[in-house]
């Protein structure tokens, strides 16, 4: 995906560069105002450089402007002396220009990094604290529990015990999540027919929506059709989302899935009839340990997040309070051979 956006911003670069210097070769040297703004042109490519490409962008760009340029130079010296220096002039600008937007482009881009990097550390600090304070909730009824256990041994021990299994459960499904998150697995490729894969969620998941009172619909084009990707990193990332809709669906409503394979890419959308996500939360919903779910630990979306990415794939989410959630995922497709 990197690739094609770089290959596509050296295309709009180079066709700029050709279509200034057509212009700037066939109008005459005698039209010198005419003259004068193509020339100042040639600081649209230059400057696009610096700020996708940084400072090495910006001077190459220069150089090869400098190159297109150096014949006209030549040009102008047999027709107009001044014209000949003012384009030696320019030429020297073309590369000034061209140092001092790279330099700052770099350099905002050394500062983006720095501020990345300590958000990243922010996040961590919150993310150990979130850690630490959901565990001592799940620790604190247990070990209550458990002591009350050992005090009373009639009818209510089983009532507690209950309790300790839920609890324990809980904590068990917050290490899980963290060692899924932490301990991310290369993804394996391997050819799987999209009908399938959803036929599989479907079946997994069925019964835990009947149980709920939610429907789950699951709409497939071109089920037949055969893909390369990671079957269980997908099924994961699916199964992810399709939790949070059917926690978010009150009983009655609808879950939908609805998979759609093109040339290039395999589109997904899970979409629910809950409450929605509330714009506050709508930037930080991907953050690790970020949830407003009583049962939920915060991974679900971030998992499913790294598991889009490592697909080179993208993630994003529609949401209006009041009319419910829609998560659209597309996973750069690698047809089998």
């Amino acid at each position: 995906m990197e690739k094609m956006v770089k290959a596509k911003k050296i295309r709009v670069i180079l066709l700029s560069l050709a279509a200034i210097s057509l212009l700037y070769y066939l109008i005459p040297l005698r039209l010198s105002l005419l003259q004068e703004l193509f020339t100042r042109l040639y600081y649209i490519p230059i400057i696009l450089g610096a700020l996708w490409f940084g400072m090495w962008g910006s001077l190459r760009v220069s150089l090869f402007v400098s190159l297109i340029c150096i014949p006209h130079v030549f040009l102008a010296l047999s027709a107009d002396e001044a014209l000949f220096y003012d384009e030696v002039l320019e030429l020297f600008l073309f590369n000034l220009v061209g140092a001092v937007v790279g330099a700052l482009s770099d350099r905002e881009r050394r500062q983006k990094a720095v501020n990345e990097r300590l958000q990243a550390l922010a996040t961590l600090g919150q993310t150990v604290s979130s850690v630490a304070h959901e565990m001592k909730n799940m620790l604190i009824p247990i070990r209550g529990f458990l002591r009350r256990i050992r005090e009373n041994q009639g009818p209510k021990a089983v009532t507690y015990l209950q309790i300790v299994e839920q609890e324990s459960a809980k904590l068990e499904k917050l290490v899980k999540d963290m060692l899924a998150f932490g301990r991310f697995a290369p993804i394996q490729r391997q050819e799987v027919e999209v009908g399938s894969l959803i036929e599989n969620m479907r079946g997994t998941l069925e019964e835990e929506f009947r149980e709920n009172g939610v429907n789950l619909v699951c709409r497939c084009e071109e089920g037949a059709r055969k893909v390369i990707l990671d079957p269980e990193k997908t099924r994961q990332a699916l199964a992810n989302l399709l939790h949070n809709a059917l926690q978010a669906s009150p009983k009655g409503k609808e879950v939908r899935l609805f998979i759609r394979p093109n040339q290039n890419q395999l589109e997904m959308m899970v979409e629910d009839q809950g409450p929605g996500i509330p714009q506050e939360h709508l930037e930080r919903i991907f953050q690790p340990f970020f949830t407003t779910k009583p049962q939920g630990t915060g991974l679900g979306l971030a998992i499913t997040q790294q598991i889009v990415k490592e697909h080179g794939g993208e993630i994003r989410v529609e949401s209006d309070p009041g009319n419910g959630t829609r998560v659209f995922l597309s996973f750069p497709l690698r047809n089998p051979s």
